[in-house]
């Protein structure tokens, strides 16, 4: 059975108040997901505590482990934000009454949800390319450090307002941002050994 699918191209701000269910999730996950401080918006709220987190080959994690290692970036970042070029919204749910290939630039003219005439939970799975923006805090020259990344989330849940995240799927390139973190950290050890061998 062909699935409904619905196409974004652009940032997440400008994602429509009347796009699909799926891309409209991610209007609230990003600010989540970009927040050093997570105080007020949990980005935990928006999985579900067993989804399995994987990045590229490496083992998955479950969210319930890996999210809390995003809580403790405010000490390492001062920067950090997905620009998002574009993402797909493919609905998975059990009936619907139309299908094929929508576009957010070409076709919004109607509700998405009157479309499909859902019944029943929903179920998406939403992919999207972004460019990742990270700058260290301890960096002198707090330059911007850009990666491309391909996410695959897999959305569950009674309605829209409560989809979570059941499975995340990350593929990216990390290198410079390791690069830039060894190299400001041997910067730092320089330092601290030069200041050392000055008092003595």
């Amino acid at each position: 059975m062909a699935h409904a699918v619905f196409i974004h191209h652009g940032s997440y701000e400008s994602i429509p108040d009347h796009a699909s269910p799926g891309l409209r999730f991610l209007t609230r996950f990003f600010p989540a997901v970009d927040n050093l401080d997570p105080a007020p918006n949990p980005v935990s709220n928006f999985f579900d505590p067993n989804a399995p987190i994987t990045i590229d080959n490496n083992p998955p994690n479950p969210a319930k482990s890996a999210l809390p290692l995003l809580e403790v970036r405010s000490r390492h970042m001062s920067h950090f934000r997905h620009e998002v070029n574009i993402a797909w919204d493919m609905d998975l749910s059990n009936t619907l009454s139309s299908n094929g290939l929508k576009s957010n630039n070409i076709d919004q003219s109607s509700n998405p949800d009157e479309r499909n005439d859902i019944e029943g939970p929903l179920k998406r799975t939403v992919m999207f390319e972004a460019t990742s923006e990270t700058i260290f805090k301890d960096d002198p020259d707090q330059l911007p450090i850009k990666i491309q990344e391909f996410n695959i989330l897999e959305l569950e849940g009674p309605n829209e307002n409560e989809l979570q995240v059941k499975e995340m799927r990350i593929y990216l390139e990390a290198r410079p941002v390791q690069a830039r973190a060894a190299a400001l950290q041997m910067e730092s050890a320089f330092g601290e050994s030069q200041r050392e061998t000055q008092l003595e």
